[in-house]
């Protein structure tokens, strides 16, 4: 367990051991970082997290950075990617017409952040929603405006 998330809450607590084994049970791992980003492959950007599907050939993956992170952040970092693994085994239509690009992965963007609060919330995670809201907007604006620019 990583020590800084297992300080937290008694819900936190309960909801990344919940999560370890619903991936472990889907040949996925979750791995934490000691950096401020992470990159899927060599040559793609770095990111805040992501989920790597599982192949015949190789585990997946859902990878989070911590450093200089709050816990809400990891948190809400945690939950996005969870969503987009529950995208991937419950194969949501949505998540996989998206190729990384476009409105198309705006629009999953938009429903994995929504999905990702509301999971939280479920977990009754005591956290500052206004603020875990703010970042997912934030977020979501630049995702729209890189879109336009693009």
């Amino acid at each position: 367990m990583i020590r800084s998330l297992s300080n937290s809450s008694t819900e936190a607590r309960d909801f990344l051991k919940f999560v370890r084994e619903d991936l472990k049970a889907h040949r996925v791992h979750l791995r934490f970082t000691n950096t401020r980003t992470v990159r899927m492959t060599k040559g793609q950007p770095l990111v805040q997290g992501f989920f790597a599907e599982p192949l015949v050939t190789r585990w997946g993956i859902i990878k989070i950075p911590m450093r200089n992170k709050r816990h809400s952040t990891i948190l809400a970092n945690l939950a996005h990617e969870y969503c987009h693994f529950l995208q991937w085994k419950s194969n949501d239509r949505d998540y996989n017409r998206h190729d990384g690009i476009g409105n198309s992965y705006v629009r999953i963007e938009e429903k994995t952040e929504a999905s990702a609060i509301a999971l939280l919330k479920e977990w009754n995670i005591p956290l500052n929603y206004r603020a875990v809201k703010r970042r997912s907007n934030a977020y979501l604006a630049h995702l729209r405006e890189s879109e336009i620019n693009n």
